[in-house]
């Protein structure tokens, strides 16, 4: 006798199918917005981060030493106001800023000018998590100083050494000027003894430093020393020591390169080398100055190894009267970019000049060069001399 299936059997196989089918809906569906909500959350973790990151960078610290008043210049020179949440006061401790009455708060562009190299704090730490030091950069600028044209004096350091060093014994400034002009180009310079000229090839010792002019007269030399009247006098490429260039090169390209031999040592503590300059230009009345372009290159020569270290300079062009223009800037080498090696350096310096049409050069002028976080080798004299 045959069996007859019964209707609902099955029924409990599709029942338990739909339930599972449904947690395993359920269960997919938690963890679909648990990932929704953990990658809401990384991301918005992620950009507080970022903008965290990007303030932080904004945060700079410039540390100067002024010799007037023996103390070190604290200056936010950043994109943002600076909150200190600490202050070493030596290398193994760190107090608030209450405690020592450090300035909590210091707001972009502000400086802080009370601390004298001996209360300095070593270093300061910022509420977004900046370390800046600060004693150690103010003693490294007191020591090595900052090579600088001044009054007295062709380069002094700011009165930090108070001594001149371009016209010590040993500088040696090797330069050309391409094209070559009528006559012999030598570097002249007035101080406060009258005319001097420094004409120096680095193999030759007995060309180092700069030397009085006794032919032709003194009388003879009909040159501004202050082209630009800035208070301070120009190094200023001569024809035969008397006069200035006569319209150069009308309209064409002009390179004037300045060799600075031996001038600085690096160690295993320079972090950054700051090279700082200023040319003065006089042009023809064939153009306008800003009808030129003015391209300027600086290097660190290794003299131990020959190896080049090389970068365009961050120039500003800016007239001072009619027909005079006043060239100015600054190239960093950070160590982290360039690692260089320890040992001793020339800086070389480079100007070109495209002339517009008709357009020529009367005077090329250095006002000064200054260089910072590096040993300046040349000995300086006294400024009487």
């Amino acid at each position: 006798m045959s069996r007859v299936k019964r209707p609902r059997e099955g029924e409990a196989e599709i029942i338990g199918a739909i339930i599972a089918t449904g947690v395993m809906i359920l269960a997919i569906t938690a963890m679909f917005y648990s990932i929704v909500r953990l990658q809401l959350s990384t991301s918005d973790v992620y950009a507080k981060r970022i903008a965290f990151e990007s303030e932080r960078t904004l945060e700079k610290i410039s540390v100067n030493y002024d010799p007037n008043s023996n103390t070190c210049r604290i200056t936010n020179t950043g994109g943002i106001d600076i909150t200190v949440a600490r202050v070493w006061i030596t290398n193994t401790e760190f107090k608030d800023p209450s405690e020592v009455g450090f300035q909590q708060v210091i707001k972009r562009g502000e400086s802080i000018n009370s601390y004298t190299l001996d209360n300095a704090p070593v270093a300061i730490v910022t509420t977004r998590g900046n370390v800046f030091e600060i004693k150690s950069e103010c003693e490294k600028q007191a020591v090595t100083g900052i090579i600088y044209i001044g009054v007295p004096g062709l380069i002094s350091s700011q009165n930090i050494i108070g001594t001149t060093r371009l016209t010590s014994d040993q500088a040696c400034i090797e330069y050309s000027l391409t094209p070559s002009p009528d006559g012999v180009p030598v570097l002249v310079y007035k101080n406060d003894t009258g005319w001097i000229y420094h004409n120096c090839t680095h193999s030759d010792q007995t060309t180092y430093g700069w030397k009085i002019i006794t032919k032709p007269s003194q009388s003879n030399i009909k040159l501004e020393p202050d082209l630009d009247h800035s208070t301070v006098n120009e190094a200023i490429v001569a024809i035969n020591k008397t006069t200035q260039l006569s319209d150069i090169n009308s309209g064409k390209a002009l390179e004037l390169r300045l060799l600075f031999y031996n001038i600085t040592r690096l160690t295993n503590a320079t972090d950054a080398v700051t090279i700082f300059y200023k040319f003065v230009v006089q042009t023809s009345d064939g153009g306008q100055p800003h009808q030129a372009s003015y391209n300027l290159r600086v290097a660190l020569i290794s003299l131990d190894s020959n190896i080049v270290y090389a970068a365009p300079g961050a120039t500003s062009v800016s007239s001072s009267g009619k027909y005079i223009v006043v060239i100015s800037g600054y190239v960093v080498f950070p160590r982290y970019f360039y690692n260089f090696q320890p040992g001793c350096y020339s800086v070389e310096i480079t100007l070109e000049i495209n002339p517009g049409p008709s357009m020529g050069i009367t005077s090329l002028r250095l006002e000064y060069i200054a260089i910072t976080g590096a040993e300046i080798l040349w000995i300086p004299l006294p400024q009487s001399q």
